[in-house]
């Protein structure tokens, strides 16, 4: 049960993030900050699959790329996300994952946590760039979870 709630989760935020992209591409003027954060919250994603999946591969939190390579990214990884959470079984969430973080500090930490803040680390960034739209002079798109849920249940 807790799986299928996750499952469902990141799509939410694979359609969320992608809604925030969507929100930056009719700025007249683009903020550098925005492409950073929405940057950000992919690179973010990619780190803790990688660490999820123990892959000894380093991949910068701060890298910056486009708004279309932002919306491919947040769809690949969902994906690859989905497919990891899909090949556990309910009980395996509470598998404790080893990691450094990008200090090099080590720790440990369940995949349904792992999960959980990757939701959360990006919801916080989205409503960042939602505050920096709105100072650019455009309109934050609407990306709370109650929205998806409306679009998506009819």
């Amino acid at each position: 049960m807790l799986k299928e709630h996750f499952l469902h989760l990141l799509k939410y935020n694979d359609w969320a993030t992608r809604e925030a992209a969507k929100s930056l591409k009719d700025l007249d003027r683009k903020d550098d900050r925005l492409i950073e954060l929405l940057s950000h919250i992919v690179s973010a994603q990619k780190v803790w699959l990688s660490r999820t999946l123990q892959r000894d591969t380093y991949t910068n939190p701060w890298q910056t790329h486009t708004i279309e390579e932002c919306m491919s990214l947040s769809i690949s990884q969902t994906a690859e996300w989905i497919n990891l959470l899909e090949g556990l079984r309910d009980n395996e969430l509470d598998k404790r994952i080893e990691y450094s973080n990008t200090k090099g500090d080590r720790f440990a930490n369940t995949i349904k946590d792992i999960v959980a803040h990757l939701i959360n680390h990006s919801t916080y960034h989205r409503a960042q760039i939602a505050q920096l739209v709105r100072q650019s002079g455009g309109e934050p798109a609407k990306t709370d979870y109650i929205v998806y849920q409306r679009e998506f249940q009819k």
